[in-house]
């Protein structure tokens, strides 16, 4: 029966259980028998795995953590695989945080430690404690590039797994409590504010800040047009002007189904009153900006609009 409590124990952990589980439900006999017999399988010195549990990346994660102990989480690298970050889907070394300074070595685990593992630092997914998106993205900044970090903050925020506000906070907290603060996350959050809208895809932000940057008014990202019972998403509108800017994607938009829904919808937006400026991977940054302005300019900006009469 105490064997049956500790495979059930080990089923919420990809099929692992550490040493403090199996002393709390085995006599030490009857668990050397088990992994003489192979019933159990040591993976790490504190940590067994039931034999025929499913493998994956996340067990020998998880193994490691449990090794350590209390408190300790997947973390950097890891962390950002483990979040399907993007940017991070290549499968990294594991690598674990734990808030003992004594790091035992581990083979193939990157070890770190740190006294701030608490709160909104640490989260679980699929099952293994893992730092949080907030506290991994701030952990980032210490082995990543400005743009790598910014990309999978921005994914973060689209798929609103984490918030500005909460990275804020996080951020923060670990200045506060003597971590050096982060220099590359301090102008990434600058950058983005408080407002800031990750939009629907990178290059959908990159629209903008040319725009913006160019002197343009910043468009509204996301904005929906009602027509004839449908809704449309524009990736950036001037509503005032209706005059609006899409990002064309070819991957979004390959088969004869996709192709005739385009064109529906550009007639539809193009029925009502609508200037659609397109854009693509190979649009360079001037030509957003003066198609964009001529487009305002037809509509009567920057002075009041003058819509075309349909």
């Amino acid at each position: 029966m105490a064997y049956a409590e500790l495979v059930a124990i080990a089923r919420t952990q990809h099929g692992l259980c550490s040493r403090s589980d199996a002393a709390e439900h085995l006599p030490r006999r009857q668990l050397e028998h088990l992994l003489a017999t192979g019933r159990l399988e040591r993976v790490l010195p504190n940590v067994s795995r039931v034999a025929g549990s499913p493998e994956s990346w996340e067990q020998p994660a998880l193994a490691a953590v449990l090794s350590r102990g209390a408190g300790a989480v997947v973390s950097f690298l890891a962390a950002a695989y483990v979040w399907n970050l993007a940017g991070f889907w290549e499968q990294p070394t594991c690598e674990i945080t734990t808030p003992s300074r004594r790091r035992t070595r581990l083979q193939d685990v990157i070890v770190h430690d740190s006294e701030i593992l608490d709160g909104l630092h640490v989260d679980r997914r699929n099952r293994t404690p893992v730092t949080s998106v907030a506290r991994t993205l701030c952990d980032l900044t210490a082995c990543c590039s400005p743009n790598q970090v910014g990309r999978a903050l921005d994914d973060a925020l689209r798929r609103k797994v984490t918030s500005i506000r909460r990275v804020g906070v996080v951020f923060d907290d670990l200045a506060t409590r003597g971590r050096r603060r982060s220099t590359i996350m301090r102008e990434l959050l600058a950058e983005r504010g408080p407002e800031f809208h990750p939009g629907g895809s990178d290059s959908e932000v990159r629209m903008i800040r040319v725009l913006v940057a160019a002197g343009l008014p910043k468009p509204v990202q996301q904005h929906r047009v009602r027509i004839e019972r449908r809704t449309y998403k524009l990736d950036g509108a001037y509503p005032p002007y209706k005059v609006g800017i899409e990002y064309e994607g070819f991957d979004y938009h390959v088969g004869r189904t996709a192709f005739d829904d385009r064109y529906e919808r550009d007639r539809l937006l193009k029925n009502d009153g609508w200037h659609i400026v397109y854009v693509t991977s190979r649009t360079a940054d001037a030509r957003i900006v003066s198609d964009t302005r001529h487009a305002l300019e037809t509509r009567g900006f920057p002075g009041p609009p003058r819509l075309p009469t349909m």
